[in-house]
């Protein structure tokens, strides 16, 4: 069954454009320390804790911007949906930042406009055709020369920012034709809702079965946070909040295609976050692969 483009609201693609390129600028700046901070508590306790401190500060600007929005998304079901998607594509992307270069997890996540374009075929039945065809192709390539894998050689861990990107691109279809009606703050409210509950059960599963249950990158018994652990968890939670509302505007306020385009302003930042923050030195089939997965990106979307 496909699903069919919403027409509500006016495309704003100028607007969106700006509001994409200072989320990923936000995001990309919040992932770098996250990369730096990863291994300091499991991420159910970080995912839990960031959004704990994230909902009451969204409650209290919609209650002080916008009194007379609900705090209820009016397509409960398909938020929760969303929220999962992005929930599962965060915790897989984070989980790989620990183990994988900061550029090379980047370019292959950003291999989410190849899946966009491929789930909007299947959907809203958008054609593909033989140039959107070669973009996923090359798309692909630049990835196996990212990855550089060899026989037998395929780890979990490699291939889990393709995992989260085949994720977020399916949670970024629904923003655009089940979701677009909602507030941005409402989905954002939705989606740490979401995350309190699921990283919360974790971390308390954790907690109930301690130091016999072993510890994780994903789930581990619970660390005691001071205030600069605290103070931390604000700043993460404002930029979240920005990259939250951010995205959600963005593919609301114009088309989903156009949209993939910007998005790739994250990956040229995240490039330059390794290069300055981590001395990663890319080698030229890496910077061939992020090439590749730029180019194929662009050819996909001028399709």
């Amino acid at each position: 069954m496909s699903i069919r483009q919403t027409t509500i609201g006016t495309d704003r693609v100028g607007m969106a454009v700006a509001a994409m390129i200072l989320t990923d600028l936000t995001l990309s700046i919040a992932d770098a320390i996250i990369k730096i901070t990863i291994s300091d508590m499991p991420l159910s306790q970080f995912i839990f804790s960031r959004s704990c401190v994230t909902v009451p500060l969204l409650i209290f600007m919609m209650k002080w911007r916008l009194p007379r929005v609900s705090l209820s998304p009016a397509r409960p079901g398909w938020a929760t949906v969303r929220s999962s998607l992005l929930l599962s594509s965060l915790l897989i992307y984070y989980a790989s930042l620990s183990r994988l270069d900061f550029s090379i997890a980047a370019a292959v996540y950003y291999t989410i406009p190849l899946f966009i374009a491929l789930f909007s075929a299947l959907w809203v039945r958008e054609p593909v055709g033989l140039q959107g065809w070669l973009g996923v192709a090359l798309g692909f390539v630049g990835v196996l020369l990212m990855l550089k894998p060899q026989a037998g050689d395929i780890s979990i861990h490699t291939l889990m920012p393709l995992a989260a990107a085949i994720l977020y691109a399916l949670a970024m279809v629904l923003t655009r034709t089940r979701t677009r009606a909602e507030n941005p703050f409402v989905l954002a409210l939705t989606f740490n809702l979401i995350a309190i509950i699921v990283a919360g059960g974790a971390s308390l599963a954790a907690i109930i079965a301690g130091s016999d249950g072993g510890q994780s990158l994903m789930i581990g018994e619970w660390v005691p946070m001071g205030w600069s652990q605290w103070g931390l968890m604000v700043l993460l939670s404002i930029t979240m909040l920005i990259g939250s509302v951010g995205t959600a505007v963005a593919y609301q306020w114009a088309p989903s295609a156009i949209i993939s385009t910007c998005d790739f302003s994250y990956l040229a930042f995240a490039v330059l976050w390794g290069v300055l923050l981590f001395s990663e030195r890319l080698d030229g089939a890496s910077m061939l692969g992020i090439g590749l997965i730029a180019l194929a990106g662009i050819i996909v979307i001028r399709h």
